[in-house]
């Protein structure tokens, strides 16, 4: 071992850190994972083949075996010296207990491969949906992001951080000092020109599809109504509703409706449409914005930008009809195989201000060769499951009619094929719109506008999707694990709590809902924690959480925000939470107690680990057989319940018997002596007296013509019965 490590250090730093981590690697899988399973394996191969039969388990009757002579001895007759006919045993059935304790083995036999079986395939359709749903996003995903951030939104920086944007001053300050140079690859550090990164970003690794571009988003004049007070003052406002009131006008230089550059080629002041851009609209912080705009194409290098910046800072671009600043680009990382679709957002709203927020998705649109096939496969094994899921469900539906739906685990399932379905759809279309937008850059070589949009939408509604159907599959795990005891109390103390539970809810959700109102009005115009309604109902529920500043709540109403503060830790905190812990430990007392509210399908559980040690060899104690023998609990019953039977079968095993012994001693005299014939006649005719006898007890009481003073009892008669054929042997 030593020498193999001096050995790997001549190879070179990196490839010895490679090969030593690979070196450690392999060994303990192959000391922790793979040489266990192999030895599991081989056991219970090797257990299968190589099985200990228990001789005394077999079932073979002492009478048929065959029977060897000794040195002394010889047969008394020689085979086939007389015609005897073959012995055949009178069919007697099982006993109804044995067979309805093999007919219950059989039955959890079988209802245990079931399970088995649903089971494997399950956790096996489990793993293709983890594998399909995990391989649309990449890990490298994130840090690609956090690069983005950090390189275009300065943080930590006082006076260029974006997110100290608040005025127009700074807003035209870091687009002028850090949008250029973060769009545009500058000169090394060294002084060198970066001419081999034409159409990289500043930070050199992620390859800019096509210009950035700045969109603005304005309102018309006069789009509101001023106070009539007001009047004299302010002449005329401008703000909601937007899609009503934008801006679509042909503009000169400075925004002016006349003179003779109205017609120049201006694009910054001419509005395009989203059908000619092909763009969507965007859900921005303070509302929805059109897909439409005034449109600026960045130039190629950082002093063009920074003269176009400059250019539109002179000529107020803008100014107090503005409500939204778009600025949007698309990029691609080769060294992550990475999509980026960036878009950041600067919101002047009418009452005052600059609301920022930036955004970066990143997404891949093809997959790495090595990993291609396995998630073709993968993906093509996925839709086959949903298939057969569906002609399943949909024969469920059509044999059960309306009880399909009364089971809860079946919505999840019809959840579960719909979302699933969704997802294949959205996958065919992205693959679509990919396909055109690499296509779209090769035969322009990134020089055109490519905007990503649509590819994106598409990409998140399919990652919507997909995490639905992972989040359903993995939940439906909890009926697998419906056989456990301790998961099958949980889920019946859930069952029997949901009436209360329900009542609760709805309890709770009133009072939560008016705490959340007045909170909303009281202090939702000094804390932005309750600024609207759902800021309000998070910040409630995150009191119960003992998550709140008290100090903050008191400045802003001093009087009347304490009160209702202490009247919702109290209610809400104190009495309702509390009430759910009761409901919820009531109904688990309940089900924990009474055992008609259990499962009893946890008792599969065991019965599958008893199998599992027969196959495997891994028990001790042999495995039980598939039904005992009951067990009488009084003699005189056995004899009372047999003893019809024997008498009826009587007869014939007597006629048997005679007829057997005149075909071995009397086939050759056929003179028998007359005195031998009376007493087989006389020991023939007291039997058929006694079994007469015997029914007549049994069907009509005592018989009268019975020469016996006394009735014997049926177990008595049949210990007769049988000495009489005792006798008969003898003779």
């Amino acid at each position: 071992m030593v020498f193999i490590l001096f050995y790997g250090i001549t190879f070179g730093d990196l490839k010895c850190q490679k090969w030593l981590s690979s070196l450690f690697l392999s060994f303990f899988i192959n000391v922790l994972i793979t040489q266990p399973v192999k030895v599991f394996l081989l056991a219970v191969f090797f257990s299968c083949l190589c099985k200990k039969i228990n001789i005394e388990d077999d079932d073979a009757d002492p009478d048929e075996e065959a029977t060897e002579l000794n040195n002394d001895e010889e047969w008394l007759h020689q085979a086939n010296m007389y015609p005897v006919r073959a012995h055949k045993a009178a069919y007697k059935p099982p006993d109804k207990g044995n067979l309805k304790v093999a007919r219950d083995y059989r039955v959890k036999e079988i209802k245990m491969f079931e399970i088995l079986r649903e089971i494997s395939i399950y956790l096996f359709f489990l793993w293709i949906v983890w594998v399909v749903s995990y391989s649309q996003r990449d890990p490298a995903a994130f840090h690609v992001q956090e690069s983005l951030r950090a390189h275009f939104l300065a943080p930590g920086d006082w006076y260029l951080d974006f997110e100290e944007i608040y005025r127009h001053e700074r807003f035209w300050n870091w687009t002028e000092k850090v949008l250029p140079y973060a769009l545009i690859a500058d000169k090394w550090y060294n002084g060198a020109d970066p001419n081999d990164m034409k159409g990289f970003l500043g930070d050199r690794v992620n390859r800019r599809l096509g210009p950035a571009w700045m969109r603005q988003i304005r309102v018309v004049p006069g789009s509101c109504n001023v106070s009539e007070y007001m009047r004299s003052l302010v002449d005329e406002c401008a703000d909601w509703p937007l899609y009503s009131a934008e801006e679509r006008r042909r503009f000169a230089p400075g925004w002016k409706l006349e003179g003779a550059d109205v017609n120049e080629d201006r694009p910054e002041y001419h509005h395009k449409s989203g059908s000619e851009m092909n763009s969507l609209p965007y859900w921005g912080r303070l509302g929805l914005y059109p897909s439409g705009g005034y449109y600026l194409m960045f130039d190629e290098s950082i002093q063009g930008v920074i003269d176009q910046l400059e250019k539109l800072k002179q000529e107020l671009w803008i100014d107090h009809y503005t409500r939204a600043i778009f600025i949007e680009f698309s990029a691609y990382n080769p060294y992550v195989n990475l999509y980026s679709i960036c878009t950041m957002l600067f919101e002047f709203p009418g009452s005052g201000g600059i609301h920022r927020f930036a955004r970066f998705d990143t997404i891949r649109l093809d997959e790495a060769e090595d990993f291609e096939v396995v998630k073709i496969v993968c993906e093509c094994i996925f839709t086959l499951f949903i298939l057969y899921f569906l002609i399943r469900e949909i024969l469920g539906i059509v044999k059960q009619k309306r009880e399909y739906f009364t089971e809860p685990w079946n919505y999840c399932e019809l959840l579960i094929i719909v979302f699933s379905l969704a997802s294949i759809v959205l996958f065919f279309l992205r693959l679509t719109l990919a396909n055109g937008i690499l296509e779209t850059f090769r035969e322009t070589q990134g020089k055109q506008y490519i905007t990503m949009q649509y590819i994106n939408n598409t990409d998140e509604l399919l990652g919507y999707m997909l995490a639905f159907v992972c989040f359903l599959a993995t939940m439906k795990m909890l009926r697998l694990l419906r056989f456990n005891r301790r998961m099958s109390l949980l889920g019946n103390t859930l069952v029997v709590a949901a009436r209360d539970l329900l009542a609760f809810t709805i309890i709770f959700g009133i009072v939560f809902t008016a705490f959340t109102l007045v909170f909303l009005l009281l202090l939702g115009t000094n804390l932005p924690d309750y600024s609207t309604f759902l800021r309000s109902a998070e910040s409630s529920f995150s009191m119960i959480l003992n998550k709140f500043s008290f100090q903050e709540m008191r400045m802003a109403s001093p009087v009347i925000a304490p009160i209702f503060f202490f009247c919702f830790a109290i209610i809400c905190t104190f009495i309702l939470i509390n009430m759910f812990l009761t409901i919820i430990i009531t109904a688990f007392t309940i089900v924990k107690h009474d055992a008609d509210k259990q499962s009893n399908e946890y008792e599969m559980v065991d019965f599958i680990l008893r199998r599992f040690k027969f196959w495997t060899g891994a028990g001790k104690s042999k495995v039980e057989p598939a039904y005992s023998k009951a067990e009488p609990a009084d003699d005189d019953c056995v004899v009372s319940d047999n003893c019809g039977d024997q008498v009826e079968n009587l007869p014939v095993k007597v006629d048997k018997l005679i007829t057997y012994i005149e075909k071995i001693y009397f086939a050759k005299d056929k003179a028998m002596s007359t005195e031998k014939i009376d007493k087989h006649t006389f020991l023939r005719a007291t039997i058929a007296q006694e079994l007469s006898g015997a029914n007549s007890q049994q069907g009509a009481g005592p018989s009268l013509a019975s020469a016996r003073p006394v009735a014997l009892s049926s177990a008595s008669r049949a210990q007769e019965l049988q000495d009489l054929e005792s006798e008969l042997a003898d003779l």
